[in-house]
This record gives structure tokens, sequence and C-alpha cells, in this order.
């Protein structure tokens, strides 16, 4: 392992915990650490995609004596505070380092302190000991749907839950915003978005959708618990490109029992169905460009897939930050064609990636571009991208008119860097 690192480590389960959390509308985060620490973390929300938590996260303030001593007074009398202060639905007691060094016990501390505060208490251990920020994200999905998730009196049919968005998925203003409109082609409603922009409300009723839509693979534990416990079907997919989004809305319409308008789907292609060869100028030649993708399993299937299915460009190396929850994923990215698959590799083996593909094209986040900048064309898909905003919802990678973003942009790159095609 290098003694110096060029980039950042990848975050802790600590901060996975932060990011599920701070999508629910009606929920305040205590977090049992230093003021330091707090604040640390509100600047790690703006890194994500520039915006604050914005009254969502709070800190008992420990200082050295609490440390040494192991005390939980401040603890207790800032639940009491924020309970009577503020009256949120959901009180989140989320584990620091130091609270894990000192060995407290915030499971029994909520059992403790329940019958005494409105809020309904939930705490999270794991302190940034127990893996990697995807840890973290799973370790919130499950609580969240057994504590608080109940069987539903009455099933919406037209009805479902995206589970997968957090704050740290990346361009999710955009991409949900289409998904929403690939669904109501087929009139269906999204009932939540877990754990991105929901409620506690919304959580407890997440059995009343008839379909849980799986967008991300750390929210497969939480949709085969609702699958065993209330025997909600799930469905795991994130619908990139043409293929891939008319894929998406029959699977789905045949789960739900509901019929497609063909019309409305040929309006679509017909809209947004531009092809690389279509827009670029006939005399270019694309076939030989280099493509890696660097991002999460989900991202990066579905990029893939387009890439390879709709581009016809060859896709050489793939790099997930994190392992994939989903078994032998190396495998279905090599039926794909890609020759190599790395998983959460070393700076160094990422640098020797670069160095020996010489890829024209490079789908990855920030990290990934400062050890590749001799790649000519590089294309933000994935956090952390700090040098990159994706505030505006109107330019998705997925559904359909994802497809034309990002055939558009792949032009626009091109035209850009034209004299570098050739391998």
């Amino acid at each position: 392992m290098a003694l110096i690192m060029k980039n950042a480590p990848v975050p802790s389960d600590y901060f996975g915990t932060l990011w599920a959390l701070s999508g629910i509308k009606n929920n305040l985060i205590l977090e049992h650490g230093a003021t330091g620490t707090a604040f640390y973390n509100a600047v790690s929300y703006m890194v994500m995609n520039k915006q604050s938590p914005k009254g969502k996260l709070f800190t008992t303030g420990l200082d050295e004596d609490d440390v040494v001593m192991g005390r939980e007074e401040k603890l207790i009398k800032a639940a009491r505070e924020l309970d009577e202060k503020y009256h949120p639905e959901l009180i989140s007691l989320a584990a620091t380092a130091v609270t894990s060094v000192i060995g407290l016990d915030l499971e029994g501390l909520c059992l403790e302190l329940q019958p005494e505060i409105n809020a309904r208490l939930l705490s999270f251990t794991g302190g940034g000991f127990i893996g990697d920020y995807t840890a973290g994200l799973k370790d919130v999905f499950l609580s969240l749907v057994k504590n608080l998730t109940r069987e539903s009196n009455q099933k919406e049919r037209c009805s479902v839950n995206l589970i997968g968005p957090t704050i740290d998925s990346f361009n999710y203003p955009s991409d949900l915003t289409e998904i929403r409109r690939l669904l109501s082609l087929i009139n269906v409603n999204v009932n939540t978005i877990f754990t991105q922009n929901t409620s506690v409300a919304e959580i407890e009723h997440l059995t009343s959708a008839s379909l849980n839509v799986v967008t991300r693979d750390i929210g497969l534990d939480a949709a085969k618990y609702l699958k065993d416990t209330y025997d909600m079907p799930y469905y795991h997919h994130l619908p990139f490109g043409l293929k891939g989004s008319v894929e998406f809305l029959e699977t789905i319409a045949e789960r739900l029992g509901l019929s497609i308008s063909r019309r409305a789907i040929a309006k679509e292609l017909t809209q947004y169905g531009h092809t690389l060869a279509e827009l670029s100028s006939w005399w270019h030649r694309y076939g030989h460009l280099r493509v890696i993708v660097s991002c999460p399993y989900d991202y990066a299937l579905g990029l893939t897939r387009f890439i390879s299915r709709e581009w016809g460009l060859c896709v050489h190396a793939v790099v997930f930050p994190t392992p994939p929850e989903v078994p032998d994923a190396a495998d279905t990215f090599h039926r794909l064609g890609v020759k190599k698959v790395l998983s959460a590799p070393l700076e160094r083996e990422l640098q020797a990636l670069y160095d020996d593909i010489g890829p024209h094209i490079l789908f990855g986040n920030a990290y990934d571009f400062a050890l590749a900048q001799n790649v000519p064309i590089r294309i933000h898909a994935s956090t952390p991208a700090y040098d990159h905003l994706y505030l505006y919802d109107g330019a998705p990678f997925v559904g359909f008119r994802g497809s034309l973003y990002l055939t558009q942009s792949l032009i626009n790159h091109l035209n850009q860097y034209r004299e570098k095609e050739k391998s």
C-alpha cells in the first residue's frame, strides 16, 4: 500500500449511514462525536452535489473528558432537546469512531430513552468500523424496513417503490425525473424513492406498492427482506439506452399485469432514438475507440450494455470503486466483451490499467480523471464529482432521453478531440 495517497480513501460505512439517512424529510441525524466531525461531514454533503444538510445533522459535541469517562449524558440531553424543539418523526442516533471506541451502547440507550421521546429513535452503530460506505448504506436500508415498514391493508396495482437512490447517487435529479417519466408511459406512479426524498410515513407504507424496483445493488438486501416478509416482488434494473428502456418498461408492465402502448414507445424512439452514426458525419468511423467505464455496478452495467450494443464501441475495462453486491459480477461483464474487470483497485493498479489500455474515452469520477489526465474524452459518470455540477434535472443518463443526451455528449466531445481519434 502506498504511504502517500494522491486521492482520498474510499469513505467508510459511517459516511454511508449519513448519506442514506439524509434523504428522509422528517428525520434528524444526531451523531455522537466531536463538533469538528459534524462540521467536516456538513462539508462532505456539499462535495457530493453542492447541497448542505440544511438543519438535518446535529452533534453532541464530545470533548476529551467525555471520551475518557465514556459519558452518555450529552447524547441523552441532545436527543431530548431535538425532540422538544423540532418535533421530528424520527431521530437517528449515529455512532462515530469515538462512540465505537468507548463502547457506548446506542441500541440500549434508544430503548431506555424511547418512553420519554415522542420521535421514533433508531441507532446506527457502525461508526466507521464495519466496512466501506456501501456497508453503511445497506445497514440503514435494512434497519429502516425492519423497524418502520408495516403491512399495508391496500395495494396499489399501478404503484412501485424505487429502492437505491441516495445523496451519493450520481446524477440522481435527472435520472429520477426520467425514470418517473418512463413509468408514466405505462401509467405507473412512484410510491416512494427510498431513501432519497422520502418520509417516515412513506417508508411505513412501502408495502402499499405492488413492486419494488431496485436501481442500485446496495438496495437488494432491503428488497429481499420485503419479499420474504411481505411477499413483495422486486425487479433489479437500471434502464440505459433504447433497448434497456424498452426492456425496463416491458418487464414492469408484465409484472404488474399492464399493457404497453406501442404507439407511445414508437413516439419515444422517433424523438430520442438517434444513433451515433446518424448524428455524426458519415465519413467518421469510431469503432477503434477504446473505452473504460469506472462506476458502481449498476451504472457500469447499464453504460457498458449501452456503449457496446447501441454505440458499437468496445469497453476494454470496467472498474468498480467497491465490490458489487451481485455474485459473479465480473463474469457478467466478460460476457459483454469486457477483457479486464477490477474491483476496489489500488491507485497503482488503476494507473497501470490506464497506461496499458490507453483509452480514448473514460467514464468515471474526479479521482479517475486526476490519474488519467492524458485521456482525451473524460465524462463524469460517478461520484465523487466535486468538479462537476449535476443539479439540473434535464440531463439524464438513463431512459430514452438519456440515450440521446449521452450520444449527443459523446459527439460533442469527439468533435473537440477529432485529432486524437486514431489509435
